[in-house]
């Protein structure tokens, strides 16, 4: 009896001593980094809210992520879908509710209410805008990133109204073009290329049907006509069966048929 005893406080002392052991490595982060497991975990749970227009959860799984894992090889992803999720988050609760009629100084008002303490965002006289400024640190710290490439497309910034005029299809022409040449093998070229070939339909279609004062002009047009063609082939070319494959093959034909997207008949 007294060895069964003694046996089984010793058993017990050994536990004891495990768990105290365990409990401090748990404490002190055992040595070494986090498991590689919390990192998966965390990132999945982001990309789900994201899929799930959760913008406010997954800005704050990807934002923990950043804090915990500052050295995982997923960080700019993880910086990236932060950004994306900011994005998001304005689009959903901004923008769309402009889209369906609300006001843009009351659906600024109660955005700005509930999500302002993100320092993010930039006002104008006429909307509110993300500053990107995730992007901007992605590119900055991490130019090599194997997502660099969908960051820098993302600091494009889109014209609202082109009123008729070249310049803001040219410069969108621009930064799409510069893009593509800094990042030739981006799995967003066949996006790229179609964005580029719309745009290049556009100019032509102002310079060869606009009847705003010294905008048209035959020779461009028909620069921009072949330039059309031209990229919207690309576009065939690199997008093997993706949806942009198909809508470049449909605006072609329908481009090849006359028919304009910008100045109507």
């Amino acid at each position: 009896m007294k060895f069964k005893s003694f046996f089984k406080k010793s058993l017990y002392c050994l536990l004891i001593a495990g768990l105290c052991c365990q409990a401090g490595c748990m404490l002190l982060g055992g040595g070494g980094e986090p498991e590689k497991g919390d990192q998966e975990i965390l990132f999945t749970e982001g990309e789900k809210a994201m899929e799930a227009k959760d913008y406010e959860q997954a800005i704050g799984h990807f934002q923990t992520f950043m804090d915990q894992f500052p050295k995982s090889k997923q960080y700019t992803w993880a910086l990236q879908r932060l950004g994306e999720s900011y994005e998001g988050l304005l689009t959903f609760y901004y923008k769309k509710r402009i889209e369906a009629g609300k006001p843009e100084p009351e659906a600024r008002r109660a955005f700005l209410e509930k999500y302002g303490h993100y320092t993010c965002w930039t006002e104008t006289t006429d909307e509110l805008q993300y500053n990107r400024m995730h992007y901007k640190l992605l590119l900055e710290k991490h130019p090599k990133s194997d997502i660099a490439d969908e960051a820098a497309y993302r600091m494009i910034v889109w014209e609202k109204d082109y009123k008729g005029s070249p310049e803001g299809v040219l410069r969108e022409i621009a930064e799409l073009e510069k893009v593509l040449s800094q990042y030739p093998d981006s799995s967003l070229k066949p996006e790229i290329l179609y964005k580029t070939a719309r745009r290049c339909r556009t100019l032509y279609e102002m310079y060869a049907f606009s009847k705003k004062a010294g905008v048209r002009n035959p020779e461009k047009a028909e620069h921009y006509r072949a330039k059309t063609k031209f990229v919207y082939q690309l576009c065939l070319d690199s997008a093997d069966r993706s949806d942009y494959g198909q809508k470049a093959w449909e605006e072609m034909a329908a481009f090849e048929q006359g028919r304009r997207i910008y100045i109507r008949e």
